[in-house]
């Protein structure tokens, strides 16, 4: 198993950097990783290699919570997708019996890591900690920097065309609560707009277009990226937020319910959830777009 060294060919100035970037102790218990290690190679999944990789390994942040951001690279499309995953690694380690609460499973396949040069693969395989890989599979860590020019055109714009598509629902979805008092509007334009700023951060963090349109589904596999966001969307003991099962509601009942109907009080704490959202998202993306930019020069 290859020890964790970065690839990249750095000046004694960066090396340096690099030394006093990494955390003076662990951020997470060893062993604890081990057991969600053996839980995902146990039946679970068949993994080539596994990584673990951002923040709690020193390298370039991914979740601003901390989490355990594991990339799990597989040579076939396995029988569980990452949520399911995540529902078997609840039963067989429970989060009141973890550290680290939060878990991230990115399963990716072998060919897709090939055939595919992103800013979150490169972090990945560069910075990350190599928690498991097979005997007879190889792990080589990436011997140049990806082209960080091209990421952050591409990222560019598609932070440019579906922001402004979110915004200008949005937008709709003001006019049609307070001028038209649409109800119905409102809340089919709020949804889709919060659709929109998900998948603008998804991009822009992954290189890639998320396959889903649920905001539910969306939000549980970005949630970590932002702790604003986390704040703005999850439930808490004290208060029951309710705001995304609601938008998904709205895409699927507005549009097509003849009886849908929905009071403007509650409809408006949606709004502006979606709101504060959207301004979240767009100051992460921006600082991730920044850093790409510096890395391209």
């Amino acid at each position: 198993m290859e020890t964790n060294q970065n690839p990249v060919q750095e000046n004694p100035a960066q090396r340096i950097a690099l030394e006093l970037a990494q955390p003076a102790e662990r951020l997470y218990d060893p062993a604890e990783a081990a057991r969600i290690v053996h839980c995902l190679t146990n039946g679970c999944l068949d993994p080539e290699y596994i990584l673990l990789f951002g923040k709690l390994v020193g390298g370039t942040p991914h979740s601003d919570a901390m989490a355990y951001d594991l990339l799990i690279v597989v040579r076939e499309t396995p029988e569980y997708d990452w949520i399911q995953t995540k529902r078997i690694l609840r039963y067989k380690v429970p989060i009141k019996r973890r550290e680290v609460i939060y878990i991230n499973l990115y399963i990716v396949t072998l060919s897709y890591v090939e055939s595919n040069k992103t800013p979150f693969l490169f972090f990945a395989h560069a910075e990350g900690e190599l928690l498991y890989c097979r005997n007879s599979y190889h792990f080589q860590r990436p011997k140049h920097p990806i082209d960080f020019a091209k990421a952050y055109a591409d990222a560019k714009f598609h932070f440019d065309t579906f922001r402004t598509q979110g915004n200008e629902l949005l937008e709709q979805a003001q006019d049609a609560f307070s001028e038209s008092r649409n109800m119905r509007l409102a809340a089919q334009f709020s949804a889709q707009a919060m659709v929109y700023f998900y998948h603008t951060l998804y991009y822009v963090y992954h290189g890639q277009e998320f396959d889903s349109h649920d905001p539910v589904i969306m939000h549980d596999r970005m949630r970590t990226l932002s702790t604003k966001l986390m704040l703005a969307f999850d439930d808490t003991h004290l208060e029951n937020v309710f705001t995304l099962p609601r938008l998904k509601s709205f895409l699927q009942k507005s549009p097509y319910g003849i009886r849908f109907d929905i009071a403007s009080r509650e409809l408006d704490i949606h709004m502006e959830r979606v709101r504060k959202a959207a301004g979240i998202i767009e100051n992460y993306c921006g600082l991730r777009l920044e850093l790409y930019k510096e890395l391209s020069a």
